[in-house]
C-alpha cells in the first residue's frame, strides 16, 4: 500500500466472528458495507509501558505490557435505511452481554484490513443549520488486524 487519498475507502461489518482468525476465516464472512460513513479515525494496536526502577542503577527500565488494539469512532452521516448503519445500531450489547461483531475496512487499492470487535454506541447528531444530521459509531477492538494486501 503506497500513497492514496481516502477516496473509496468502505467499511464493512458482520455480525458474528469468523470460523479462524486469519484472512481465510475472514474472508469466508459475507460482510454489509455501512453507506454514508464520512469519517474512519486512527485505529490499531498499543503497548502499554510497563516501568521497573531498581534502585541499585537509578535507571528506569521500560517493558511492554498489556496491548490494546484501540478503537474507531466511525463518524457517519446518518441513514436509517442503510443495512450495514442497522447492523451497528442493533449491535449494541444489553448490559453484561457481549455482541461480537466483525470489520473489513477496503482501501482503494484492494488492501483489506480485518478485524473483531463490539459495538459500545451509535449516537446521532442532529447538527446545525446547514448541516447533516449525523451519528457516530464506537466500535472496541479486541483483535490483532489482519491485513490482506490486493
Amino acid at each position: 500500500m503506497g500513497k492514496m487519498t481516502s477516496t473509496g475507502v468502505t467499511l464493512g461489518v458482520v455480525a458474528g466472528l469468523p470460523a479462524t482468525f486469519d484472512a481465510a476465516g475472514y474472508a469466508a464472512l459475507s460482510f454489509v458495507n455501512v453507506g454514508e460513513v464520512v469519517d474512519l479515525p486512527e485505529y490499531g494496536p498499543t503497548v502499554q509501558v510497563v516501568e521497573s526502577n531498581p534502585l541499585a542503577t537509578g535507571i528506569t527500565e521500560k517493558y511492554a505490557g498489556f496491548t490494546n488494539y484501540g478503537s474507531i469512532a466511525v463518524g457517519l452521516e446518518l441513514d436509517i435505511e442503510d443495512a450495514g448503519q442497522v447492523i451497528l445500531e442493533s449491535a449494541i450489547p444489553d448490559a453484561g452481554l457481549d455482541s461480537p461483531h466483525s470489520f473489513a475496512i477496503t482501501y482503494s487499492d484492494g488492501t483489506i484490513e480485518y478485524f473483531h470487535g463490539g459495538v459500545f454506541s451509535y449516537t446521532r447528531a442532529p447538527g446545525s443549520a446547514n448541516s447533516m444530521v449525523g451519528s457516530t459509531a464506537s466500535v472496541e477492538i479486541n483483535s490483532k488486524i489482519i491485513r490482506v494486501t490486493a
